[in-house]
């Protein structure tokens, strides 16, 4: 075989068998789940568990089935590195979204691609896009479903404990804590700042009880010294 050969081969796009697309109710809790994945998560996985979400990520990309990108998405499988980079990507994006700020990405060379012939058919996608990179794909899909599906969207939030705030999905609509540890430890230090007079008096007069106990009842007891701050 020829280098030219050779060479055209490998530029010729991966055909792949299209998945069932995610379904919309499914696709912005997945994206805070796909935004939290680490480099150490993907390092100490199960073997499955990377061809999973890389499966998953097709799903939702909802990739034509010619397009080049799908070389790139089957490359992830051998590359944990790439995956965290993308789920990075994300998780900046889904950030803006949680703390209600100004998002923006510089875009790079794509197309448009409009299939006049499958306009007004059943099942037939007219428009799609071509993307340049990978990373184009999953910040523009990112940003599509998060227009196109702003009630799950207004639920991607930062966890209101001040020493977690990591993103979650919302399965109450009045939801602010990622899970019940951070409600309770958020509970914990308010009840103590609410009820820190009365916890220290009901302290003393234990204090006292016992004192009076051993030595009587006429005995005066002076205040214990606390060491001034620092």
């Amino acid at each position: 075989m020829t280098p030219f050969k050779k060479n055209q081969s490998a530029q010729r796009p991966i055909t792949l068998t299209r998945p069932e697309p995610m379904p919309k109710g499914e696709i912005i809790p997945w994206l805070v789940g796909f935004a939290a994945t680490s480099l150490q998560d993907l390092e100490h996985q199960r073997p499955g568990d990377l061809p999973n979400l890389v499966y998953d990520l097709r799903r939702w990309l909802d990739l034509e089935p010619d397009e080049p990108l799908n070389a790139e998405v089957a490359a992830l499988e051998r590359g944990a590195v790439r995956v965290q980079k993308l789920a990075s990507c994300v998780r900046q994006l889904l950030e803006a979204v949680a703390d209600h700020r100004r998002f923006e990405i510089r875009y790079k060379a794509g197309s448009v691609i409009l299939d006049a012939a499958r306009l007004g058919a059943e099942g037939g996608r007219a428009l799609s896009y071509r993307d340049a990179t990978l990373i184009d794909a999953v910040q523009r899909v990112a940003l599509d479903d998060l227009y196109e599906n702003v009630e799950a969207a207004l639920r991607v939030r930062r966890c209101a404990e001040e020493s977690c705030r990591r993103l979650f999905f919302a399965a109450r609509e009045n939801q602010t804590y990622c899970g019940h540890r951070c409600a309770n430890k958020m509970a914990s230090r308010r009840y103590r700042a609410t009820h820190g007079a009365q916890r220290a008096a009901r302290e003393r007069e234990r204090y006292e009880r016992k004192v009076r106990a051993r030595t009587g009842a006429g005995v005066k007891i002076a205040r214990r010294s606390h060491p001034p701050p620092g």
